[in-house]
């Protein structure tokens, strides 16, 4: 099922929006005009935390759907809480560069063999098509051995993005616990 949350148009200041249980932002794009805008607080931290920080959404702002590509979110340092969000509107199928999240999987299991997944880089920036582009690269490592690395070029995309790092740099590395 969809996920699809709703955005307001933001008037007020964006201190007001966050007392009144928003979190304020700013939509921006290809051919629109920027715009102040809020989103519920408890219903977009609930996505984020289903879809991570470097998700694509989708949103209605004034009735109308809309998909985006979150870009900044703007974190207090003393609490941690989002205090402002970035969302980049895009159209299906526009090609956009954009940071992907990569999950490793199955690190607990290589514990059991004093094994230890030394993470270098935990995502990837990439170009293409926007319908394309994954919310995440899942990579299993339970069967790697010590030494074993994991590069840039091994991530499983479709062969219409194209990697912007060079496909040699190290995400990560299997070392001795």
């Amino acid at each position: 099922m969809e996920n699809v949350i709703k955005a307001f148009t933001r008037n007020e200041k964006a201190k007001v929006a966050r007392r009144e249980g928003f979190i304020p932002g700013v939509i921006y794009g290809k051919d629109v005009k920027n715009e102040s805008i809020k989103f519920e607080r408890t219903k977009l931290i609930n996505l984020l935390k289903e879809k991570g920080e470097k998700a694509k959404i989708n949103f209605y702002l004034n009735d109308e759907k809309k998909h985006g590509i979150i870009k900044d979110i703007e974190k207090d340092p003393a609490t941690g809480e989002i205090v402002h969000i970035d969302v980049q509107e895009i159209e299906n199928q526009e090609t956009v560069k954009w940071t992907v999240p990569v999950v490793f999987s199955g690190k607990d299991l290589l514990i059991n063999k004093d094994l230890y997944l030394q993470v270098y880089s935990n995502e990837v920036d990439v170009e293409g098509d926007s319908s394309k582009i994954p919310d995440n690269v899942e990579l299993e490592v339970n069967n790697m051995k010590y030494g074993e690395e994991i590069k840039v070029k091994d991530l499983k995309l479709d062969p219409s993005i194209r990697l912007i790092k060079d496909p040699d740099t190290i995400l990560a590395v299997i070392t001795n616990a």
